[in-house]
C-alpha cells in the first residue's frame, strides 16, 4: 500500500487553450427604451391631451373652455388607469371645446371691433356733418 503522503504520477501537462476566435464586428445594438410604466402594460407615450387648446378657450371665452378644460385634465388620468378609448375620447373632447371657444371668443372680439368702429364711424359722421353747418 502506498502512503497518501508521498506524491503520486503527475499527469502530462496539456498546452492552454486557445482562446476563442473574435467574431466579426457588427453593428452596435440601439439602446432599448426602457419604461418604467411598460411593466405594467402601459404604453409609454400617452395620448395628446390637447391642454393648450383648453388654456386658449379659457382665456378668449370662458363658458367653452370650461369643459375644454375639465376633459383635457381627465386624459392623463384615464389613459394611467388602461381606459384608453376614453382617453382618447376625452382628448377629441377636450380639442373640440377648445376650438369651440376659440372660434365663437374671436369671432365676439371681432364683433366687438367692429361694433367699436361702426359706432365712431356714426359718431363722427353725425357730429361732423352737424358741425359744418
Amino acid at each position: 500500500m502506498t502512503d497518501p503522503s508521498e506524491p503520486t504520477e503527475v499527469p502530462p501537462q496539456q498546452p492552454a487553450p486557445m482562446p476563442p476566435p473574435q467574431p466579426t464586428p457588427q453593428q452596435p445594438m440601439p439602446p432599448q427604451p426602457y419604461s418604467y410604466a411598460a411593466q405594467f402594460g402601459v404604453t409609454p407615450v400617452p395620448v395628446n391631451n390637447n391642454l393648450g387648446w383648453a388654456i386658449a378657450g379659457i382665456l378668449v371665452c370662458w363658458p367653452f373652455g370650461i369643459p375644454a378644460l375639465i376633459k383635457a385634465l381627465g386624459v392623463n388620468t384615464l389613459w394611467y388607469q388602461g381606459q384608453f378609448e376614453q382617453a382618447q375620447r376625452s382628448a377629441d373632447e377636450a380639442k373640440k371645446w377648445g376650438k369651440v371657444a376659440v372660434i365663437v371668443g374671436a369671432s365676439l372680439l371681432g364683433l366687438y371691433i367692429l361694433a367699436i368702429v361702426a359706432y365712431f364711424v356714426i359718431m363722427i359722421a353725425l357730429f361732423g356733418y352737424t358741425a359744418a353747418q
